[in-house]
């Protein structure tokens, strides 16, 4: 008399043909998840066909046969594994899993950006976006971006309108920087750049930030700049330079290697609440920056 419990050969053809996945994936640097995710339907067909069998062999006389059910929810669970794969990657998040667990972040340079200036543009507007920024002046008559940006894809930006965009309007010249692409699904990636914009020195600027940190070297100025909405604003001033900068802040005016004149010449701790005032001033003073509707601003000479 012979026994016969279903579910017992499919659990071992199915421990043979995943430890050929597994060698395989191995072996061949191939993804076992993939593998995997491919010949689960298989698991049924053996469960299928012992079922089949079951059907046949007892209408034989003298032929008992019995369930496996440990074999059989064994079976269920590596069938279960594989459909879970099956939905994950069909829905896109087993490939954002893969992206995240093996991304590495690299630092890549901006295109570079030269936009000649005609004599009828007066002023520039700069719309700077979140990321911190350095503008410089230049005794040139072109305005020229540069810099880079770290990300797990070099595919991020490729070309000069994928980080910045630039309209004229009468005498106004509006530039304005993209944020940098973020993906987000179940997880998503932060990518960071830090571009640097030289403009003619004679040209007045006007920089928009998005409280973000905001870098000037505005060198021989011979024009006027204004700085608003910034987290931090930082100036580097050419000590031969006539300029004269006020700053209106919410949080603090930070001394650099010169200090604030503060308005009325009082301390910060008897001005009003989130209203900072000061001005610092070289030479003339002929050639203002602004500083406005900010947190934090310090200025430093260089020698």
């Amino acid at each position: 008399m012979r026994k016969w419990r279903v579910g017992t050969v499919s659990m071992g053809a199915s421990l043979i043909l995943l430890g050929i996945v597994l060698f395989i994936s191995q072996w061949k640097g191939m993804g076992a998840a993939d593998i995997f995710a491919s010949w689960w339907p298989f698991l049924l067909v053996l469960l299928g066909v012992e079922i089949l069998a079951y059907l046949y062999f007892s209408r034989q006389e003298h032929t008992f046969i019995k369930y496996d059910f440990l074999s059989i929810i064994f079976i269920g669970a590596l069938g279960s594994v594989a459909i879970l794969f099956v939905l994950l990657s069909s829905t896109g998040i087993l490939q954002e899993v893969r992206t995240v667990v093996g991304a590495e972040t690299k630092v890549f340079h901006l295109p570079n950006v030269r936009q000649s200036v005609s004599p009828e543009i007066k002023r520039i507007v700069l719309q700077t976006g979140s990321q911190p920024i350095t503008i410089e002046g230049s005794n040139s008559d072109e305005i020229q971006i540069f810099g880079t940006y770290q990300s797990i894809s070099a595919n991020d930006i490729k070309k000069q309108e994928d980080y910045v965009v630039i309209n004229i309007v009468g005498d106004t010249m509006y530039m304005t920087i993209k944020e940098m692409p973020r993906k987000e699904v179940l997880f998503h990636t932060v990518s960071t750049m830090t571009p640097t914009v030289v403009v003619p020195r004679h040209l007045s600027l006007e920089v928009r930030g998005n409280y973000n940190s905001v870098l000037l070297y505005p060198r021989q100025l011979a024009a006027s700049w204004n700085v608003s909405k910034a987290e931090e604003v930082h100036i580097e001033l050419d000590k031969n330079a006539n300029i004269l900068v006020t700053a209106v802040t919410r949080e603090m005016l930070e001394d650099g290697n010169i200090a604030w004149q503060r308005e009325n010449g009082e301390t910060e701790e008897k001005l009003p609440v989130q209203t900072f005032k000061g001005k610092v001033q070289l030479g003339n003073g002929t050639y203002h920056i602004d500083v406005f509707d900010s947190q934090r601003a310090t200025v430093h000479v260089l020698n």
